[in-house]
């Protein structure tokens, strides 16, 4: 039992960098690794030797009296991300309240204004002996070839109103493109 522990506790002190490495390329070309030698294995194997660690010392670290303190006024690189952050979130809550704001103004605005407004005359067939009118301010008409019609006047939007929701679209448009690449930028300068 021992002996058996002083084994294991040889093998354990080995230094993992100490290994050898065996690379088994077989007749099709696939490609296997192991840590023993192989025993009649029918194809190619390269031997690979571990590196020299001793060239692989990094000199320790300067003594801490030798380091500087930053210049007054810089900032580590933490505060920078962070105000970085926080513009950067500033002008997300921006771009957000800008939409919000575009939003609204086309949902509370969506009817036309009394100054919007223009009556048209629209021009309907005669009505036949017991047909109501479609609406109750129409009235029958001969127009100057001597054909009768009916005539109902009916207010609809002018060109303004329509002019005025081209705009609020363009403007809702615009602050959802600003609030997307807002949320692109704090995405990026956050990760």
């Amino acid at each position: 039992m021992r002996a058996l522990l002083v084994a294991l506790s040889l093998l354990v002190a080995q230094p993992a960098s100490a290994q050898v490495l065996y690379k088994l390329i077989d007749r099709e070309g696939r490609v296997t690794y192991t840590d023993k030698e192989p025993k009649g294995f029918d194809g190619k194997v390269v031997r690979i030797e571990p590196p020299d660690t001793a060239s692989n010392v990094v000199p320790g670290a300067k003594p801490p009296e030798a380091v500087k303190a930053p210049p007054a006024g810089a900032e580590g690189m933490g505060e920078g991300r962070r105000r970085t952050r926080d513009e950067l979130e500033k002008k997300l809550r921006a771009a957000q309240d800008r939409a919000e704001a575009a939003r609204k103004a086309m949902a509370d605005d969506s009817e036309p204004r009394p100054d919007e407004m223009q009556v048209v005359q629209r021009r309907y067939p005669p009505l036949a002996s017991g047909q109501s009118p479609p609406r109750p301010n129409c009235f029958p008409s001969v127009d100057p070839n001597g054909a009768a019609s009916l005539i109902c006047p009916q207010q609809v939007p002018q060109e303004g109103y329509y002019e005025r929701r081209r705009k609020l679209e363009e403007d809702l448009r615009a602050a959802e493109e600003e609030l997307a690449a807002a949320e692109r930028a704090y995405r990026r300068g956050t990760d």
